[in-house]
């Protein structure tokens, strides 16, 4: 084999590694989007370093609202779950979004969302 038929190789073979690397981390992070005093807000749930979610809230044109949260895995549980609770002040709404969320190797979902006050189910 000639070097650059080994180079095509190396790079066919560097992308092929890549791709399901590239795909995991994808299937990490939930996206959704709500409605909420007509404004459009969207909610993404990342899984980070170890056992911790950083969730991020945002509107258009207004600074995201972004922190983190742990969740604890329990023995012979495929699925973790925790809650988290966004306050969308900053986005110019006096509610607070209650979230539910779900973790399994490899995905993060959100299960559930609530507005609060009025107990409104978004999801």
């Amino acid at each position: 084999m000639n070097l650059r038929a080994g180079a095509i190789v190396a790079v066919f073979a560097a992308l092929l590694a890549f791709a399901p690397a590239h795909g995991a981390m994808a299937a990490e992070c939930s996206n959704d989007t709500f409605k909420i005093d007509e404004t459009s807000v969207a909610v993404r749930v990342c899984a980070i370093a170890g056992d911790q979610l950083r969730t991020t809230v945002s509107a258009r044109g207004l600074p995201p609202v972004e922190h983190v949260v742990s969740y604890e895995r329990l023995e012979r549980q495929e699925t973790a779950r925790t809650i988290d609770d966004v306050s969308l002040q900053s986005l110019g709404i006096a509610k607070t979004v209650h979230l539910t969320v779900a973790v399994r190797p490899g995905s993060v979902r959100l299960e559930h969302a609530l507005l609060v006050p009025g107990a409104v189910a978004l999801k």
